[in-house]
């Protein structure tokens, strides 16, 4: 029996997304929590960040080189990325074009569009006749922006593990000043550019939230019940937007370790991890099937369950065909990078 439930978190945070998505895309519904300041969705991203953290403190730890970890990381990231921004553009966007295919493929537009996901930047998110007349218009694959945060979360932990290692004291002061530069600084200069530098501060705050828990004994986990409980009172009850948001970062994070290691959830196996694949191909897919579906007035159940079906076997040739294969190639190339270490004289 697994000995916790990431695997099983995660899948519940893409599905959540999907949930959020699926809604809003149909009839521009969405249900809001804590003030109607958080959706499930961002909700489930901040899961995913979490996880993260957690996770990749362990990685590191285990081979604290940046060569072998970053080895790790891309091989996780963009093979799966790669082929989900091929299937974006070229096969989704080219099937639901109004354009016709040949002008759509000449159009400078598609091939940036392919490159800017390709790259993980996903900066720009429309191409030409494609999704025009949706209720969210222009936006073929909208959830890739988070990608390049998670990538600058990679680069940061290299950074803090080599130059000063990943105490205790280093991640809580990560977490507080990410955290309080999230609440406090309101520059809407900050928000121009690649990168928002709040949505910066608000992965930060939670993805080293997610390495900091790794120094909290999961037998003694109970003890954070109690700022959960806080946490969760603050963000139902505050009036002021950042109270609010505070709440969520108190209350989430102990919340997502409580269930990591909740022993019921370790009775699901889960063969496959479809977590990745379900969150870089669900938005395409929703945006295709609700244009055909507002367009032949099929309902919202059926939509959801169309578009999940499609969803769900991308995700697994993703990780049959792609990512799995991937994930060995980047465990065989770094215990030859180890070996050659080993083994090269001095």
């Amino acid at each position: 029996m697994r000995q916790n439930n990431f695997d099983v978190l995660r899948l519940g945070a893409a599905l959540g997304v999907f949930m959020a998505h699926g809604s809003l895309f149909y009839d521009l519904q969405i249900s809001s929590f804590f003030n109607g300041v958080y959706s499930i969705g961002s909700l489930s991203v901040y899961v995913f960040f979490f996880v993260s953290g957690y996770l990749n403190f362990q990685s590191w730890n285990r081979g604290p080189q940046w060569a072998s970890f970053g080895t790790k990381r891309a091989l996780r990231i963009f093979p799966g990325l790669l082929v989900a921004a091929f299937v974006s553009v070229f096969v989704i966007g080219g099937l639901m074009t109004t354009l016709d295919l040949t002008d759509f493929l000449a159009s400078e537009q598609t091939w940036v569009l392919f490159l800017n996901y390709a790259s993980a930047l996903a900066t720009q998110n429309d191409l030409p006749g494609v999704f025009a007349n949706n209720p969210i218009p222009h936006a073929v694959n909208g959830s890739l922006w988070t990608i390049k945060y998670e990538v600058m979360m990679y680069v940061l932990l290299v950074v803090f593990g080599m130059a000063f290692g990943l105490s205790r004291r280093l991640l809580v002061a990560a977490v507080v000043v990410s955290a309080a530069a999230f609440l406090l600084v309101k520059d809407p200069s900050l928000d121009e550019g690649a990168v928002t530098w709040r949505d910066f501060w608000q992965f930060a705050a939670i993805f080293f939230a997610g390495a900091a828990f790794n120094y909290l004994p999961v037998n003694q986990r109970h003890w954070v019940i109690p700022p959960m409980l806080v946490g969760f009172v603050i963000a139902c009850t505050g009036t002021n937007l950042a109270v609010v948001q505070g709440g969520v970062f108190l209350c989430l994070p102990c919340a997502v370790f409580l269930l990591a290691y909740w022993r019921p959830l370790t009775r699901i196996r889960l063969r496959h991890d479809l977590s990745y694949g379900i969150y870089i191909y669900a938005f395409p897919v929703q945006q295709a099937i609700a244009e055909i579906s507002l367009r032949h007035g099929i309902s919202k159940p059926s939509y959801m369950a169309m578009a999940l079906g499609l969803v769900l076997l991308l995700a697994l040739a993703s990780w049959i065909f792609i990512e799995r294969p991937a994930i060995a190639w980047s465990r065989s190339l770094v215990t030859s990078f180890h070996r050659h270490l080993v083994t090269r004289p001095s």
